[in-house]
């Protein structure tokens, strides 16, 4: 608009046109339409002046345009090479699969207690979100074997596939079950009926949160002490409870409690037992005799859980 203008106003000069027959010029000049052309000589060294400082302020333009598309293209293609190299050096992650309401608070409470993750998510939005929060992201759906191998599959620990649409997570638990064989797998579903379908499909651990919320509120209807304690989780996010199945270590026979928490070198404290019929011994006594079918409830702080099954790993193999 400047340019135009200025060119209406030395055209005004140099010649005997009105204002606005110059400014008329000036725009035919500029847009390079050539319907009409200057009377006088000093008219056309005006117009080769103008039509010069047009055809160099569109460069311009274009030329402040191109780079600022291809330099916002490289910077993006070199944060995913760095994002990419990142991961193919991550050994015992975890693969987080949707970034809804359940993905967002599996992504922060991994990233509070300091667990290595890969997000993957389809929606650039979600994503951005996710990059802002300092999370590894993969843009792409989980389905593909490709994006599940990008997100480093073969060196995983577990996988979670937290969608909202339970054929897709069925979906995505058989490709992953498929890639590794023995990796841990938990999955979402909405519907009850879905949970044999996932677990057929390689989960190992199946989430259905309407039948957790409605045994929140059960527990809150029937005894309302009980609901104030689990409230209790979210302000003590250090907190694990755990439930380990000693079929897990080999030789594990006919110990008692006692001697399995002689074994733990972790704050821990033996919540309940889970006997291999189904019945539970809440806060069982040392001298409780354990099978290697039984289950264990631990209780302890942030990772004290998974460092103690090492030691359980390594004292009974020794």
């Amino acid at each position: 608009m400047g340019l135009t203008l200025l060119g209406a106003v030395g055209l005004m000069i140099t010649g005997d046109d009105s204002f606005f027959r110059s400014l008329y010029l000036s725009v035919i000049i500029l847009t390079t339409v050539g319907m009409e052309a200057p009377t006088s000589d000093s008219q056309r060294v005006w117009a080769l002046l103008l039509m010069i400082g047009g055809v160099g302020t569109v460069l311009y333009a274009t030329g402040h345009m191109v780079s600022f598309v291809v330099e916002g293209n490289l910077k993006q293609m070199i944060g995913r090479r760095k994002v990419t190299a990142y991961i193919h050096k991550l050994n015992g992650h975890f693969i987080v699969v949707g970034f809804g309401r359940m993905g967002r608070a599996l992504c922060a409470t991994l990233a509070y207690r300091e667990q290595p993750f890969v997000l993957i998510e389809t929606c650039e939005r979600d994503i951005r979100d996710a990059e802002e929060l300092g999370y590894l992201c993969i843009e792409g759906s989980a389905m593909q074997d490709r994006i599940l191998l990008e997100a480093g599959i073969d060196r995983a620990r577990g996988l979670v596939t937290c969608l909202s649409d339970d054929a897709d997570n069925v979906l995505i638990s058989l490709s992953a079950r498929g890639l590794k064989p023995d990796l841990s797998i938990t999955a979402r579903c909405d519907e009850a009926q879905t949970e044999p379908k996932l677990r057929r499909a390689g989960a190992n651990r199946v989430i259905c949160p309407a039948v957790i919320g409605a045994a929140r509120a059960t527990d809150q209807m029937l005894n309302p002490l009980v609901d104030d304690m689990l409230e209790l989780d979210g302000l003590w996010p250090d907190l694990e409870l755990s439930r380990i199945s000693l079929s897990r270590f080999p030789g594990f026979t006919e110990r008692t409690l006692a001697e399995v928490k002689q074994m733990i070198c972790e704050r821990t404290m033996i919540a309940a037992l889970v006997r291999c019929d189904g019945t539970r011994v809440i806060n069982p006594g040392p001298d409780e005799r354990v099978c290697p079918e039984d289950q264990i409830v631990f209780l302890g702080g942030s990772g004290s859980v998974g460092r103690m099954v090492d030691v359980l790993n390594t004292s009974i193999a020794a």
